[in-house]
């Protein structure tokens, strides 16, 4: 064989061998994520995906019976009115968004007009918004 094919051949057999390797270390993952997630684990800005047109003014953290959930103060950005913002938030967000690769729980959404912006409230441990 010639030196092309022995590569050709070496490159196949570690692209072979990382495949499956990608696979155990994401299953562990997901194995780490489930024994260690708590009622107290909330979604972050980067986790909610927030519009172009949204400015997240500020984030906090609620506790309540059965669980914890990330509040976000958001305002309209500079040129977009309230209602534009509510319908990038509806059509972006929606009531639920789903996992991703790294981290597959899904975020229930809940978005209460607060005045001059929006409330925004996520968890990942409800099948319907928070109240």
């Amino acid at each position: 064989m010639t030196t092309i094919r022995w590569v050709a051949i070496g490159l196949g057999l570690g692209a072979a061998a990382l495949v499956p390797i990608a696979v155990v270390l994401l299953l562990g993952r997901y194995a780490l994520q489930a024994l260690f997630a708590t009622e107290g684990d909330v979604p972050t800005e980067a986790q909610m995906t927030f519009p172009a047109t949204a400015v997240v003014t500020s984030m906090d953290k609620e506790c309540g019976s059965g669980g914890c959930w990330s509040v976000f103060d958001v305002e309209p950005a500079g040129g977009v009115t309230q209602e534009q913002l509510r319908a990038d938030l509806d059509a972006q967000l929606g009531d639920r968004l789903p996992g991703t690769i790294l981290d597959p729980r899904g975020i229930s959404v809940y978005i209460e007009d607060s005045g001059n912006g929006f409330e925004v409230r996520g968890d990942f441990w409800s099948r319907s918004a928070p109240s």
